[in-house]
């Protein structure tokens, strides 16, 4: 029984993964894939279509060496397209397989139409180098038959070499063509793929203001853009106490550095010139390995370059790219700069730099439910008018910003001064008790009051101010509403002076005084 179910499982295993291996060979998207799917179907069925010849012939010799090699170069190409990396081994077993192929056939040039295609295959997945390299080793296999030939039972005694080494420039030159239209399509590929990150990169920026979230995706997009193309790196530095101190990383570094020497950027490097890095030993050191750098400028950061760096020539394209994503980066940071502003103004009262009355009332509703307890002061002017009415308007708003610089003094760094309008202020104070709100009221009445010298002439207010305190949960309305009437009671008892709302007057609040 056990025996029937390890069966079982076993076949289930081999089941699942030949459905793997058939998904894996089904006809892929995108050019590149496709057209490697399509040189390995090429391969195979050129091999295929290569064997009634050699089969039609067979004894009991040439039979297995014949689908031997056949099986050998097809696990070969299979591997190489899944794996999509060559290996020496694969490379090896794929000459001894041609050999033995070659000894198969009725003639050794019969040979040459596997070679081909596999020179095909192999011309989209490896590098020139390495390409040229397996031409020389299939041309050489294909001859180290032919010293062989007569050992095979039904071959002559020797053949013919003359249609053998006619062939092998064919051979080259035909590897030669494929390579040039495979490195184009490569080229397109990656245009391709850098286009769509850009667009994608722009799509994110629509309505980041974050200036940390930007950084974060320029730094992302920046390692795909080097991921789109094989052995380029760049970082992104900004100069800074007499270095240039590094702010991102992308591609394959050995040790990434923190910082560079200065003299790494070139000097004044212009928005849009790509100059040549001439001190190149850091960046090397740090690469593994020596490579053509270039610098780009970062418009709308000052200080800011992008170093990009490649074993072989920086292609233009790839530079553009980058500059298109050095302006998209300083764009977002101009927006956000301009959204950081608009937000600060429409938060802001635009005479004193304090909060305005919207703001407040944000930090009020907040505030709402705070361990604690917190405490709201309202501030009206004692003889505001009457300054204005010396001095004229421009003293006045004079006067408004000295009274609230002396806000800022007495109260704690995280208590929210507001200006509510015209010389009515505010005071939100979190974690505070009502005796700290008295506090700080009384000292808001003691420096308000003192003297201050406008440029018109020396002028003098006072202050009333009405404190309310919630120690739990109050809406925001009424809390300010109760340091309202506090005010009105302090104007009404005299001005100048502190009351504490206690609800013992109830909600009226009285007529305000005159000022």
């Amino acid at each position: 029984m056990g025996t029937r179910s390890a069966r079982g499982t076993a076949a289930a295993r081999g089941a699942g993964r030949l459905r793997r291996l058939l998904g894996a060979l089904r006809r892929p998207q995108g050019l590149v894939p496709r057209t490697r799917w399509l040189f390995l179907v090429f391969a195979v069925l050129a091999l295929l279509m290569s064997l009634p010849g050699p089969l039609a012939v067979a004894d009991p010799v040439s039979l297995p060496m014949v689908l031997g090699a056949s099986a050998v170069l097809v696990t070969s190409w299979v591997h190489a397209y899944l794996g999509g990396r060559e290996s020496v081994l694969r490379d090896a077993a794929d000459c001894a397989a041609i050999t033995a192929f070659t000894l198969s056939c009725p003639a050794p040039a019969m040979v040459f139409s596997v070679t081909f295609c596999s020179l095909w295959f192999h011309a989209v997945h490896s590098s020139t180098r390495r390409g040229l390299l397996r031409c020389a080793a299939y041309a050489a296999a294909v001859v180290a038959a032919l010293p062989l030939w007569g050992l095979v039972p039904g071959h002559a005694p020797s053949t013919q070499a003359a249609p053998v080494f006619g062939t092998a420039p064919v051979m080259l030159l035909t590897f030669v063509v494929v390579r040039v239209l495979a490195v184009g399509m490569f080229a397109r590929e990656r245009a391709a793929q850098r286009d769509a990150l850009l667009v994608g990169f722009g799509t994110q920026l629509l309505g980041t203001t974050d200036p940390a979230r930007i950084t974060e995706q320029a730094v992302a997009s920046s390692r795909a853009l080097c991921t789109a193309t094989p052995g380029l790196r760049s970082l992104a530095v900004r100069l800074r106490d007499g270095r240039a101190v590094v702010v991102g990383v992308a591609g394959a570094f050995e040790d990434a550095p923190a910082h560079l020497p200065a003299e790494v950027v070139p000097a004044g490097v212009h928005p849009g010139a790509v100059v040549p890095v001439l001190r190149t030993a850091e960046l090397d050191a740090a690469t593994g390995e020596a490579c053509r750098w270039v610098c780009l400028d970062l418009p709308g950061v000052e200080g800011a370059s992008i170093l990009l760096g490649a074993p072989g020539p920086l292609e233009p394209e790839v530079v553009v790219s980058f500059q298109s994503l050095a302006n998209q980066v300083a764009l977002a940071a101009s927006n956000a700069r301009v959204h950081r502003l608009l937000s600060t103004q429409a938060r802001t009262d635009a005479l004193t730099g304090l909060a305005n009355r919207a703001s407040f009332q944000e930090e009020l509703v907040g505030s709402a439910g705070e361990e604690g307890g917190r405490a709201v002061l309202f501030v009206d002017l004692d003889g505001f008018k009457a300054v204005n009415d010396r001095f004229g308007h421009g003293a006045g708003d004079e006067l408004l910003r000295h009274v609230a610089d002396r806000l800022r003094e007495v109260t704690r760094p995280g208590d929210v001064c507001a200006r509510l309008g015209g010389d009515e202020f505010a005071v939100l104070m979190r974690g505070a008790s009502a005796e700290q709100a008295a506090a700080v009221a009384r000292r808001v009445v003691e420096v308000v009051s003192a003297p201050v010298r406008l440029a018109a002439g020396p002028a003098r207010v006072g202050a009333s101010v009405g404190t309310a305190h919630a120690a739990g949960v109050l809406d925001h309305r009424e809390l300010l509403e109760r340091a309202d009437s506090a005010m009105y009671a302090a104007k009404a008892a005299g001005k100048g002076r502190v009351e504490q709302f206690t609800g013992e007057a109830g909600t009226a609040r009285p007529a305000r005084p005159a000022r």
